[in-house]
């Protein structure tokens, strides 16, 4: 987004800076040329 200040009024939560938090899921895109595109997902055991 590249700004500083988000208006309030509209509702959308940017996260501008880092946050920790626990993260059980995450997904990763990989797109090459020529149609090699990949996805993984990962999640916690248990």
């Amino acid at each position: 987004v590249n700004s500083g200040h988000v208006d309030p009024a509209l509702g959308v939560h940017y996260l501008l800076d880092n946050r920790r938090q626990r993260v059980n899921n995450v997904l990763s895109n990989s797109f090459g040329f020529g149609g090699t595109n990949c996805s993984l997902v990962f999640g916690r055991a248990g």
